[in-house]
């Protein structure tokens, strides 16, 4: 599998990318300055050529002597920034004929037809930028030039004033961004140290403080992630432990009661008696791991996949048909109340929902008295299961929901995991379990939205 290292692709991208932008800035510059300076250049053709014409030069029979050199002329005083090539000029009359010229101008060519500014080539076959300028009266053309390359010469320099330091300090800059790119990302590593050296069963967080605002949300959801892992760990070690401590005590008795029947081969009576024991066992045995399965099941979800609208008629015939058996045991009556098709109004799962109410229905017969009654009452607003029976002690009822738990002197056999799982499934489907005594005596568990 290729390694792709976000440092080495960032620094990659700056190194690429930074000359790019400098080259690109560049060019813009190149053009930028060349307009400007044209502008410029342009303007003060125009306005020289304005100023021979206002001179009049032309009123002079006799032609002007070429003048020398300016740094000759002011004899060492300060010249500043003049350039005696930057313009040049000649005057020509309607026939062509040079009258007046200073510079390189009599090498302009004449062109009495010519107006305005063109590019033609003067003195040496060079490329000038001339300007033609007619007087009012037309008796003679005015013509202002410059070299092109002067102009491109400047432009060049202009540029390379502004971009040399920045040329220079390219590398540099570069240099200090991939270095800057490592120090940032070393929390990163940091982090990642942590997770390669860390124990399987440690969940404590990661350090967040200095990581980038891009990454501490990832990190975060790591923590999260180590917080959730941990808690179910730690669950299923409880469980694990819970299950092996509940499954030691019936089969041990299952042991005990292969063992009787063993010894029992010349007593069938008492043969007879350990062989129920032992089937009474098995099916407890039996009901147990049934009960541990679905809460392996149940603890792990957060939520319902495919929660569908509940036909709590559908529900509770399942329901009532999987405690039948024990009822006609039991002798006791299951009676329904209320309007299946208007009951609490629910989107959920009908498998889930139905485990819910089998095991409510299981243990209201388990401690009804023969002859009694356990209503199942569908309502609108609520799903209550109410039995005939001795209720629970009041200091017991905080606990009855806890796994595991049942309250002292119980005859009847069970896990104490009916209402955990009654719990759960309710919990997912966003009800809440109530249990409290009836004044008459029994127990009701009642289910209502949250």
């Amino acid at each position: 599998m290729k390694v792709r290292s976000l440092r080495l692709r960032l620094s990659l991208i700056l190194l690429v990318v930074a000359p790019l932008v400098w080259a690109l800035a560049t060019v813009g510059a190149y053009f930028q300055t060349r307009h400007e300076i044209n502008l410029l250049f342009d303007t003060q053709q125009t306005l020289f050529a304005r100023q021979l014409l206002s001179a009049n030069l032309v009123t002079h029979a006799v032609p002007a002597p070429e003048l020398p050199k300016t740094k000759r002329l002011i004899r060492g005083g300060e010249h500043g920034g003049f350039d005696d090539d930057a313009l040049s000029f000649a005057v020509f009359d309607t026939h062509g004929q040079l009258l007046f010229s200073g510079g390189d101008g009599k090498h302009f060519p004449a062109d009495p037809a010519q107006r305005g500014f063109v590019v033609a080539d003067a003195k040496h076959d060079e490329p000038w930028r001339l300007f033609y300028l007619p007087a009012p009266d037309g008796q003679h053309t005015v013509v202002v030039g410059q070299k092109a390359n002067y102009r491109r010469e400047l432009v060049w320099e202009v540029v390379g004033v502004q971009l040399a330091p920045w040329l220079a300090a390219l590398p540099l800059l570069l240099l200090v961004l991939v270095w800057a790119i490592g120090r940032e990302l070393a929390p990163l590593r940091a982090a990642a140290h942590q997770l390669a050296v860390r124990r399987a069963d440690d969940a404590s967080p990661l350090e967040v403080e200095r990581l980038a605002s891009e990454v501490a949300p990832l990190v975060t959801a790591l923590n999260q992630l180590f917080a959730r892992t941990a808690a179910t760990l730690a669950r299923e070690r409880r469980f694990t432990a819970d299950a092996a401590h509940e499954l030691r005590s019936p089969l041990a008795a299952l042991k005990v009661q292969a063992e009787v029947a063993q010894l029992a081969e010349r007593d069938p009576v008492a043969r007879q008696r350990a062989l129920g024991n032992l089937s009474a066992g098995i099916d407890r045995a039996t009901r147990l791991l049934e009960q541990l399965l679905a809460l392996s099941r149940l603890d792990p979800l957060s939520g319902l996949a495919d929660a569908q609208p509940v036909r709590w008629q559908r529900v509770a015939d399942a329901a009532c048909i999987d405690v039948a058996p024990l009822a006609e045991q039991r002798g006791v009556v299951v009676e329904r109340a209320g309007e299946a098709a208007a009951a609490l109004p629910l989107s959920g799962d009908e498998t889930l929902l139905t485990l819910l109410l089998r095991n409510l229905l299981d243990n209201a017969l388990r401690y009804g008295p023969p002859g009694s009654q356990v209503v199942l009452s569908l309502t609108p607003t609520e799903i209550r299961v109410e039995d005939e029976g001795p209720g629970i002690a009041p200091d017991d009822l905080p606990r009855v929901r806890e796994r595991f738990f049942r309250p002292p002197g119980q005859s009847e056999p069970g896990s104490g995991l009916g209402l955990s799982i009654v719990e759960r499934v309710a919990d997912l489907h966003g009800l809440a379990l109530t249990l409290a005594n009836r004044p008459g005596g029994g127990l009701m568990a009642s289910l209502t939205r949250r």
